[in-house]
């Protein structure tokens, strides 16, 4: 069974049994009602007819023969029963019973009692007993009156509300539709799908589960994107990483080969040791690189303590000038510039940067490191004096494996010292971009 028609019928039983209670109770209230305005007339009449007339002295010619000469009302039936009068009944427009009601009645009550359809009391008075009846048939006709009136009533309200809630659930209950049929769309791979806003705005329920669900979609969606995006990332990370290697691996078996089957002989040419050495060490540093960014990757850098960047800075300096001494290097820095971070990995970022304007740059050009104090930060920036980058190569700069230009010489790098900078400032909650001939960074205080 859906859920609108579990309301719906819920809703239905529910007011038909509200109905119900408030008909029962109307009828059960205006009937003891009834009954207690005919006991006040019952002992009113009673009254009367006691003192009134006094039957028991009176002769039977001026005896009462009618109801009217004792009480105007003329739905009443008396009865007298005495030793000398025997008994005596009168009634006005009711039929008369078969049988007195004395014989019947429970002569000893105090209050009214119902005996055969009728509300009687009875009194004795100087000898006397005076029933006074009226009968029951009135009351229960405005009681089944008011019954009949009442169900047709609600039915035709029952039938009312069940029209009206049925038009409500369904058309509150549209946006449960629209959000079934939007997971299923995901599920088809339509992951662009969303549940349209409900009518009456994002604070109803509906509302709500609707912004959850297309909240549900979007990071559902933007999920896959970031698998799919992480997963491209890797077949070029394995293709580019067997490339690169591919190089250094075919020279090594190459020159061995040759070694092998005596075309070269070490004693005429040593530089093939040295170049099987330079072809090992190429690809024990794409190893290592390899290495830490499977490192940074799968765990970013958890040491936190004060690091002085501006010592950093200094030091980076100083050890990229004793590798190249005809370089000028310069230091803009304050004193002390503290942040919180792992150092290792911080210094191992200023020495790829200054390692990267040694190779990239021509001799002799000159480099200089900027380290600004900000508010809640700490930019630091590797400016040099050469052509530096344009937009394209920007963009790309802190890509794995990137070069400038096509060669793929082993000269040039395995692209990887960017991508690495990139990374550790990133664990480190900073940013990093590129201005031209400018690298620069930040990092939170």
């Amino acid at each position: 069974m859906t859920l609108r028609r579990s309301l719906l019928l819920a809703m239905t039983g529910l007011t038909a049994l509200g109905l119900l209670i408030v008909t029962g109770t109307a009828a059960v209230m205006l009937r003891s009602y009834l009954i207690d305005r005919t006991d006040d007339q019952l002992l009113a009449a009673v009254e009367l007819a006691r003192h009134r007339y006094r039957l028991d002295v009176l002769p039977p010619e001026q005896r009462p023969r009618t109801v009217q000469e004792i009480v105007s009302v003329t739905e009443y039936l008396i009865e007298v029963r005495g030793d000398r009068i025997g008994t005596l009944r009168m009634v006005g427009t009711v039929p008369l019973p078969t049988r007195p009601l004395l014989d019947r009645a429970d002569l000893d009550a105090t209050g009214p009692q119902n005996v055969d359809g009728f509300r009687a009391v009875v009194v004795r008075d100087r000898g006397l007993t005076i029933l006074v009846a009226l009968p029951l048939d009135r009351a229960g006709d405005t009681v089944g009156r008011l019954v009949a009136i009442a169900a047709v009533t609600s039915l035709v309200a029952l039938a009312v509300l069940t029209a009206f809630a049925r038009w409500l659930l369904i058309r509150r209950l549209r946006p449960l539709n629209e959000i079934a049929a939007a997971a299923t769309a995901l599920a088809d791979g339509h992951l662009d799908r969303r549940v349209p806003e409900p009518p009456h705005g994002p604070l109803t329920e509906v509302g709500r589960l609707t912004g959850a669900v297309n909240g549900m979609l979007s990071r559902i969606q933007a999920a896959l994107a970031a698998r799919e995006r992480s997963e491209r990332r890797v077949r070029d990370f394995v293709a580019d990483a067997s490339h690169e290697l591919r190089t250094p691996v075919t020279a090594v078996r190459g020159y061995l080969q040759l070694i092998r089957t005596g075309v070269v002989d070490l004693n005429d040419r040593p530089d093939v040791l040295h170049r099987l050495e330079q072809e090992a060490n190429r690809m024990s540093a794409m190893v290592s690189s390899l290495l830490y960014l499977a490192r940074l990757d799968a765990e970013p850098p958890v040491r936190r303590g004060p690091v002085d960047v501006a010592a950093l800075a200094r030091d980076a300096v100083a050890d990229a000038g004793a590798l190249d001494q005809d370089r000028p290097l310069t230091v803009d820095a304050p004193e002390r510039c503290v942040v919180s971070g792992d150092e290792d990995p911080l210094r191992r970022v200023l020495a790829n940067l200054l390692g990267n304007v040694r190779v990239h740059t021509p001799p002799g050009t000159a480099a200089r490191v900027t380290v600004t104090d900000e508010a809640a930060r700490v930019r630091v920036a590797v400016t040099d004096d050469g052509p530096g980058l344009d937009a394209d190569a920007a963009a790309h700069a802190f890509d794995r494996f990137w070069r400038g230009g096509t060669a793929r010489s082993a000269g040039d790098g395995a692209g990887l010292g960017l991508a690495i900078v990139a990374e550790v400032v990133r664990a480190h909650g900073g940013d990093i971009g590129v201005d031209g001939a400018t690298v620069w960074f930040t990092l939170p205080r």
